[in-house]
């Protein structure tokens, strides 16, 4: 004898699934925007600005950075959710926000053996970077 379960219970079933991923996935983009509003609020940066500074100065050529497109770089660590865990930023400076907009706009003025360039982009553009930076998961 072969057992079937009714159309109304699987339709059902189908449904708690689905609300259940959706609920999921609004949960994942809730915790997004909490990370990224952190991330906003301790440099003084939007990070949602970032990228394109990015792409305007080159980072994508040196570095390997999630989300940017096309950075594949290898000549500067890699950017990535990894980095808000780092002690150290250019393995001199204690990583925490200020130091990063630092090491962001004047690498060079800080250590002048490090391949970073200073870039010397605007403070606010160094915070909007290091936003972005400190926000990937």
């Amino acid at each position: 004898m072969r057992f079937t379960l009714p159309r109304a219970v699987v339709g059902a079933a189908a449904i708690v699934a689905l609300v259940a991923a959706l609920a999921g996935i609004a949960l994942y983009f809730e915790q997004s925007r909490r990370v990224e509003q952190k991330a906003d609020n301790a440099t003084g940066g939007v990070g949602a600005r970032a990228i394109p500074i990015m792409m305007a100065n080159g980072c994508a050529g040196c570095h390997t950075i999630t989300g940017v497109p096309g950075a594949q770089g290898l000549v500067g660590p890699r950017l990535d959710a990894s980095l808000a865990t780092r002690v150290y930023i250019g393995g001199v400076l204690s990583n925490n926000p200020p130091n990063m907009v630092r090491w962001i706009r004047a690498a060079r003025e800080i250590n002048p053996h490090t391949a970073m360039p200073s870039t010397r982009i605007s403070e606010q553009e160094a915070r909007d970077i290091a936003a972005y930076l400190y926000s990937l998961k």
